[in-house]
């Protein structure tokens, strides 16, 4: 067998080299006289009829039918199995081993059969597989298709899993190769591929039913020619990986064992690449060796390590080629679709090399060396008080990242009911003052937040309202958050601003961001935002370990402090803090309008365009036993949940207590029993150690502990004198209480600005995790089947999961909507 060496260095996305790799190709000649012909060819067709393709079970019915009455389908000595499967114990084999002659006659028992499949529940893949194995038979080549919709998770996604691998270990020493169809966005994309991968087979992202049929059409019309083909090639032990590609049979299958091939023709193109990590020095010294980067072995090298799960890889491998198109369109790739979509343009980048042509291919990974966006509004913020923007340029340009709402509640027949104040600008001018910029929490956003000074009037005849419960209104601001970055794009492609201070103009005119190399004060300049990085590569981010569970006590004990001042103020009395709701103003003199969306059907808007949707992905951080905050209960539903309010000289239990009545000198606390039936789940367990001991009911110091931390001791020692039986003045523990709440939510702040919110919007920002952080991709039931306390909603389960050290990081996509049309942000 010929062969021919070349190799290549993996970059990262900043263009520095990381590693480096040999790569051999060896060509495999078919000789066709010494090919056995194999007496009958046997396709066995594997269907998910689990519960969620219950609107897509008809149309992949007349598909099956469709395919098995195709008179070129029918002109080999074929034999055909239809296996359906749903929940564990519910597989079917419709029929086994009929000629397709058989199939396609008049009134046919087995085309009744087809028609007749129903849905069941949930997804039990192994049992097919397994039925599948018992039926192929020695000497005769077998195609199996195995099609799925979502995720083999029957009974737990670990037993399918472990079940699977075992049986495609045992279908590699038969003569067999499987397929497999993901049908549908939601489905197991990478463990099918995987599935595909270890049985000499392929794998299809089918987006809708015909693609399922070309599938099942093209393993048909290899069965046509059933060859007893098999490509088997040991791996060196100097390599680390070798991969089957055939451009022919459209066929990539690699593995860090022996490769073992079938399915093919005897005119079919075979080669197979091998690869061996080599250090720098040895790289340098293979002079005579050509460097091949925009090459067929480094696009297959990342198509391996996508399905093997390695995303970092996969990604470097793809920058690696100087592709610059694919680069950046999959640079973000994290979820189960994109992922998918990542396969597929590889797949197209390998078998049709010709559309390279129409990519953009440099020498080089293409590096934005122009400042990071997140570089610019550090800047920005320093200068702020010394630029203005022009709001009005900005509202006529901007694209809303959600749907608008407008002010007001809806009646019962939907007709808007305006309040009965409204606002007027006190400054009703073009330029407002640069506002601040904030990362958001969980997606790679970023908003500016601009302030502006209003009256409130009334809406009838615009009277003016300038005192409320004694407070004179004369300093009341409106704030607006206008999105620069959304889930990674830049959605403010430019701002028209002025500045006052040559200082701050230098600055931005030497990072090239403004159209003028003249410093006028006078001047309008255009703040260039499009083509800009998001970040800098070469960033080092902290180590987040314990941050969760730090973060998880926090947010409890000040849910339990916000439900004790929901009717309370340190410096309203009840009266007051009624008049300022009627006027919509808070104890803090932020201004809470009711809102509503401004459309009253969500169909009808979608329909007729006023509102599209959009996915926006979110990153969130846990621990082994909690995905993220949002397990964690409102401090009065977990006191409704786990403990009985009563008066403590009555004994009267209160039927719908409440952290209100907290604040009375009688009330006392005790644990409810727990049934059997009640699930506790580690959440539940971490907000018992905080309320035990707020509740006095457990002196473990955790609530002490907290509020040390973020320098709230004054309320710690209050609580002590309190659950000591000290007299407490109730306007003490209120002042007290809204202190510690401050605190608290000040040093969460903190945390997120410093050290989280940096790591989310690198993530989101480029679908990657940062180099010091490697971890494998894995999906919701891989995770938690390794950790079983976890638990997952529906957007969750979709999910894509990294561990680090004791960090969950979990990245997931959730629909979104927005208005679509451009519109004032006020």
């Amino acid at each position: 067998m010929a062969s021919h060496k070349t190799k290549f260095a993996i970059y990262n996305l900043a263009g520095k080299e990381k590693s480096y790799y040999l790569a051999e190709k060896i060509t495999v000649e078919i000789k066709p006289e010494a090919i056995p012909k194999k007496a009958i060819a046997h396709s066995i067709i594997i269907i998910d009829r689990s519960g969620s393709m219950y609107y897509d079970i008809e149309a992949l019915k007349e598909t099956l039918i469709k395919l098995l009455t195709l008179d070129e389908y029918s002109n080999s000595q074929l034999v055909v199995t239809l296996i359906s499967y749903s929940s564990k114990g519910d597989v079917t084999c419709h029929f086994q081993r009929v000629s397709i002659q058989d199939v396609m006659a008049n009134d046919s028992p087995y085309i009744a059969e087809i028609k007749a499949i129903k849905t069941g529940c949930l997804t039990c893949i192994s049992q097919s597989l397994k039925l599948a194995q018992d039926l192929i038979k020695p000497g005769e080549l077998t195609a199996i298709t195995l099609h799925s919709d979502g995720y083999a998770n029957d009974s737990s996604f670990n037993a399918e899993s472990k079940t699977i691998e075992a049986i495609c270990n045992d279908l590699q020493n038969m003569d067999v190769f499987v397929n497999t169809i993901a049908y549908s966005p939601y489905s197991d994309f990478k463990f099918l591929a995987k599935i595909a991968n270890s049985v000499s087979g392929s794998c299809l992202q089918a987006g809708n039913i015909k693609e399922v049929y070309d599938a099942l059409y093209n393993t048909g019309n290899i069965l046509k020619e059933a060859t007893g083909i098999v490509i088997e090639e040991t791996l060196a032990t100097d390599y680390s990986y070798q991969i089957f590609f055939s451009p022919t049979a459209k066929k990539i299958n690699g593995t860090n064992q022996t490769l073992k091939v079938f399915g093919l023709k005897p005119e079919d193109q075979a080669y197979i690449y091998k690869y061996k990590q080599i250090t720098q020095d040895a790289y340098s010294q293979l002079t005579d060796i050509s460097i091949a980067q925009n090459d067929q072995s480094v696009y297959l090298f990342a198509k391996a390590n996508l399905a093997d799960g390695n995303l970092n890889t996969a990604k470097y491998a793809l920058a690696s080629t100087f592709n610059a198109t694919l680069t950046e369109r999959h640079s973000k790739a994290l979820t189960n679709q994109d992922i998918a979509s990542f396969s597929q343009d590889l797949d197209i980048a390998i078998f049709y090399p010709h559309v390279l042509a129409e990519y953009e291919i440099l020498d080089h990974v293409k590096v934005n060396d122009k400042i990071a966006i997140l570089d610019l509004i550090e800047t920005l913020s320093k200068h702020s008080q010394h630029i203005i923007i022009n709001l009005k340029y900005l509202q006529e340009t901007y694209q809303r990242k959600g749907v608008k709402r407008v002010n007001g509640t809806r009646g019962e027949n939907g007709e808007l009911i305006k309040p009965w104040l409204e606002i007027e600008y006190i400054e009703p001018g073009d330029y407002v003052q640069m506002g601040s910029f904030d990362i958001n929490r969980n997606t790679a956003t970023i908003n500016m937040l601009i302030q502006r000074n209003i009256k409130l009037v009334k809406s009838a005849d615009k009277t003016p309202i300038t005192e409320v419960a004694g407070v004179l209104l004369n300093d009341l601001r409106t704030f607006n958050n206008y999105t620069i970055v959304s889930d990674g794009e830049i959605n403010v492609k430019a701002l028209k601003v002025k500045i006052s201070s040559k200082k701050a103009f230098d600055e931005l005119n030497t990072v090239g961001v403004i159209d003028g190399e003249e410093f006028d004060f006078q001047k309008e300049y255009t703040l260039q935002l499009q083509g800009l990085p998001l970040l800098n590569f070469a960033e080092n981010y902290q180590s987040i370990d314990g941050l969760f569970t730090q973060l998880a006590e926090i947010k409890v004990l000040s849910s339990i402090l916000a439900a004790h001042l929901r009717s309370e103020s340190d410096v309203f009395i009840p009266a007051q803090i009624d008049e300022l709701k009627k006027h919509y103003l808070s104890t803090n003199l932020y201004l809470n309008f009711p809102t509503t969306n401004e459309y009253t059907d969500l169909k009808i808007a979608l329909s007729d365009g006023t509102v599209d949707s959009r996915i926006s992905y979110k990153i969130d951080i846990g621990s082994k036993e909690i995905l993220n905050l949002s397990k964690l209960s409102s401090a009065n539903q977990f006191l409704d949940k786990r403990y009985e309010v009563y008066d403590a000289v009555t004994g009267e239990i209160f039927t719908k207590p409440t952290f209100e009545l907290g604040l009375n000198q009688n009330i006392a606390f005790r644990a409810k029993s727990v049934s059997a039936r009640t699930k506790i789940t580690k959440a539940d367990d971490l907000m018992k150690v905080v309320f035990n001991d707020f509740l006095e009911l457990e002196n473990n110091g955790k609530v002490a502990e907290i509020l040390n931390l973020v320098g709230a001791g004054s309320l710690a020692v209050l609580l002590q004198a309190k659950h000591a039986g000290t007299f407490i003045n109730k306007q003490e523990i209120i002042n007290a209480m809204t202190t510690a709440k401050n605190q608290l939510q000040e040093y969460t702040e903190t945390v997120y600005r410093e050290k989280i919110s940096p790591l989310v919007f690198y993530i989101g920002a480029t679908g990657l995790l940062p180099d010091e952080m490697n971890a494998q991709a894995m999906t919701a039931d891989e995770l938690g089947s390794k950790y079983t306390d976890l638990q997952f909603s529906k957007s969750e389960q979709e999910g894509t999961f990294f561990v680090f050290g004791d960090t969950v990081i979990s990245v997931y996509a959730q629909t979104e909507y927005f208005s679509k049309m451009l519109v004032s942000a006020s």
